[in-house]
């Protein structure tokens, strides 16, 4: 069974969250976010500033805003 994915309602739903990183816990390798939320922090990151972690995770936002937009521009 193929499940259509509402790829306009997710990027509409990414657009407005706006993750912001408060710290870095290179022991525990997490990242806490303003909202209060911890993710896993990827091994080789631990050494970037929260700045650094910042600019990756807003490009990695704008590359998947990106392709979900090439992806309903081609399904049409």
């Amino acid at each position: 069974m193929k499940t259509k994915i509402n790829n306009k309602r997710i990027s509409e739903l990414m657009k407005h969250k706006n993750i912001k990183v408060v710290s870095i816990d290179t022991e525990n390798m997490l990242y806490t976010c303003d909202d209060g939320n911890e993710y896993p922090l990827m091994d080789g990151l631990e050494t970037l500033s929260i700045e650094e972690l910042q600019k990756h995770i807003d490009s990695a936002k704008q590359a998947t805003l990106d392709i979900i937009e090439k992806t309903e521009n081609e399904d049409g």
